[in-house]
């Protein structure tokens, strides 16, 4: 077998080298936060010169936007749900249960989301895009389990949109809250509170749907 062109090669480098610095960069971040985190620091501690970094990411705040990039697609993905309702529910459970874990990896983002949209209007643009679609993906996805007859309606009035909303803020603010709090106990209560919610507005018949019985 052949060994493949350097034409071929360079891209594969190029990627995988991008990624370092990412994965780099999010650990710094965790570690330190970002104010105390240059973009010399993350090439010194990759193994390149700040030059090379410049190559992918102009300044800080471009690796910043990448790995947003990066947590928003691992993040729940609701438009991606089966479209039986049974299943959309254990999937969209099992997503939110997965969610902590996902922030936690990305934990500067729970612990700074405010400050860092404040002061990078592109990173805040992004953020509003991801933000309006999967609240209006779990808009639908609720109107969908509740005419299934699998989640209780809310009450007259309400506007459930303005309820996932406060759900999705309570989901970025749980991860770094609970660290605060109950620091020894988070990795276990995360995913419970996460799923809290719909599990309070879940039916009989949607129960025995997100649990049902073995064969």
């Amino acid at each position: 077998m052949t060994d493949a062109p350097a034409a071929e090669r360079r891209p594969q480098r190029t990627a995988r080298r991008r990624d370092e610095l990412l994965e780099t960069a999010l650990r710094l971040f965790n570690a330190h936060g970002t104010a105390a985190v240059s973009a010399n620091r993350i090439a010194a501690a990759t193994g390149i010169s700040p030059g090379n970094l410049y190559y992918w990411f102009p300044n800080k705040q471009a690796i910043i936007r990448a790995l947003f990039a990066e947590w928003a697609t691992a993040s729940t993905a609701p438009e991606a749900l089966p479209t039986d309702a049974p299943d959309a529910l254990r999937a969209f459970v099992d997503a939110l249960a997965g969610q902590p874990l996902v922030t936690s990896r990305f934990a500067f983002f729970s612990r700074e989301l405010t400050g860092l949209l404040a002061a990078d209007p592109e990173l805040a643009a992004a953020y509003r895009a991801n933000f309006t679609a999967k609240v209006d993906a779990i808009t639908g996805l609720v109107a969908l389990l509740v005419d299934a007859g699998l989640l209780h309606p809310l009450a007259p009035g309400t506007d459930p949109r303005e309820v996932v909303v406060a759900a999705w803020i309570a989901s970025e603010a749980t991860p770094a809250f609970l660290e605060v709090v109950d620091p020894e106990a988070s990795a276990h209560t995360a995913p419970a509170v996460s799923t809290a919610l719909v599990r309070a507005l879940l039916t009989e018949e949607g129960a025995q749907a997100l649990h049902p019985p073995a064969d």
